[in-house]
């Protein structure tokens, strides 16, 4: 597994970025979506609340593979990773239901987790460095 640096973590942690989630079906259909809230748990693991998902949780748990973007200004990461699953209970379920209630007044239905495999530059300083 590779580990996020700070300045990633710090991104994907900022509420001001702007953030997207890709995913592929079984059938090899690409699906991207905005994910506002995507954000780092660890160096490496990442989070996201599902509110509306759709296609997007059904290519996840069809085929685990997920790549994710966040961006602000000229400067933004990419990860590539394996989707560890859903939770629906415990303390990363309990902060990000808390932290999207407050912030978008809506229900979370689950937290799903992807761990990182592969780290990108996206921003026009290193655009495509290989980071981890």
């Amino acid at each position: 597994m590779a580990k996020m640096p700070k300045e990633v973590m710090d991104m994907f942690n900022d509420r001001e970025a702007a953030k997207v989630l890709a995913t592929v079906s079984a059938d090899g259909v690409l699906n991207v979506v905005p994910v506002g809230t995507l954000a780092a748990v660890d160096e490496e693991t990442i989070a996201f609340a599902d509110i509306f998902l759709g296609k997007t949780k059904s290519n996840l748990e069809a085929t685990k593979k997920a790549a994710a973007a966040a961006y602000k200004g000229l400067d933004g990461y990419q990860i590539k990773g394996t989707f560890q699953g859903f939770q629906t209970s415990g303390p990363l379920f309990e902060q990000m239901s808390k932290t999207v209630k407050e912030a978008l007044k809506l229900d979370v239905k689950a937290v799903g987790t992807i761990k990182v495999e592969e780290v990108y530059s996206v921003g026009v300083k290193a655009p495509g460095k290989k980071l981890a």
